[in-house]
């Protein structure tokens, strides 16, 4: 009998990078026997198919279907989809989406109901401590997708608004536990290195390669979009800032790589101790002709002078400088198009006429 692997989560345990692993692996993985679902069973070919079974379907099923509805739907499509591969002699299917450990009421009646019929049934998660996944969360939902009106809130004024979410996972993982007791295995996210690979492994599959999603941004570009989303009064998508990033990558050619800060591009003291000590003999060389120049020989008693980083204040000056002149600059271009128009407008407008017949 097939066996059905459940991965639901948690979210911003990888679950993405997984989803995508499984994705793009579906050839390699129907060789060893797998069949990945997808996030919402579109995967499986059963027919008729409910609207809800769309990789996108998620938003529908959970919080467009009754909970009754969406059991008995999702029991049709499973029961329909696991007898195929059963007879197509698949030894595993996965479904993966993070929705689930959350939102069991939609779909733990239908599992549990596969269970008693005898369907064997492994159901997995991922948890994350607690601090880290808050940090993760706050990043994606209160600064990237600002999912409330008004400017950027900080951590402690954002949790009223993420609900009742209280970085508490055990009560949801309880519900799973109490159903499918053994059949629920939890990983540690933080112990498990690639989570993808841990996946893989924990499930007995190989030749996989990782596909790494939702990556931390870079400070700077964080910090950016964070700023950019406090402009603007109502919620902003994290797609709504895309056109600034595409814009950095069309002029930015170094693949996003960090400069380090001038001090340290520029040579340190050791280095160019290194290279006075090496061009001993060319000094002596130079020496020599200064002498007979009348000259005094080259001193290196003292070290150069260390060139530093400017300071944060001497960067926002510059940067203020290169805003109000860009401001006066696009002043003085709407300027010239207003009078452009102008212009057009009076070459293109018919002379007015007193009604007069000739």
């Amino acid at each position: 009998m097939v066996k059905l692997v459940v991965h639901i989560g948690h979210g911003k345990t990888g679950s993405t990078s997984i989803q995508q692993s499984l994705l793009a692996a579906r050839p390699a993985l129907a060789t060893q026997g797998v069949h990945y679902l997808g996030l919402m069973l579109e995967h499986a070919q059963n027919a008729p198919r409910p609207a809800w079974q769309i990789m996108s379907g998620s938003n529908q099923f959970f919080d467009g279907t009754d909970p009754a509805t969406a059991n008995a739907e999702l029991l049709a499509v499973l029961e329909s989809e696991l007898a195929r591969l059963d007879r197509a002699g698949v030894a595993r299917a996965i479904w993966s989406n993070e929705w689930l450990l959350e939102r069991s009421r939609s779909v733990l009646p239908a599992l549990c109901d596969l269970k008693r019929r005898g369907q064997a049934i492994e159901i997995q998660c991922y948890v994350r401590r607690h601090d880290k996944w808050a940090q993760s969360a706050y990043a994606q939902w209160g600064l990237k997708h600002k999912s409330y009106a008004g400017p950027i809130r900080d951590f402690a004024s954002w949790l009223p608004v993420f609900g009742d979410r209280e970085f508490r996972f055990a009560p949801a993982l309880a519900i799973w536990e109490a159903a499918f007791g053994p059949d629920l295995r939890v990983f540690n996210f933080d112990a498990a290195g690639d989570v993808v690979q841990h996946f893989l492994a924990a499930n007995g599959l190989h030749d996989v390669e990782s596909i790494t999603e939702n990556v931390s941004p870079d400070p700077a570009i964080t910090a950016a979009q964070t700023v950019f989303n406090t402009m603007r009064r109502d919620q902003v998508l994290p797609t709504a800032f895309d056109g600034v990033q595409n814009m950095l990558r069309r002029h930015d050619q170094t693949g996003g790589a960090p400069l380090p800060p001038i001090d340290r591009l520029m040579p340190s003291a050791g280095v160019l101790h290194d290279l006075v000590r090496d061009r001993a003999a060319d000094i002596a060389q130079i020496d020599a002709m200064l002498a007979r120049s009348g000259e005094p020989p080259l001193a290196f008693d003292s070290p150069p002078r260390q060139t530093l980083h400017p300071s944060p204040w001497e960067m926002d000056q510059l940067m203020l400088k290169l805003i109000f002149a860009l401001t006066a600059e696009l002043g003085g271009l709407r300027h010239q198009v207003a009078t452009l128009q102008k212009q057009l407008a009076d070459q293109t407008t018919p002379p007015k006429t007193d009604g007069a017949r000739p």
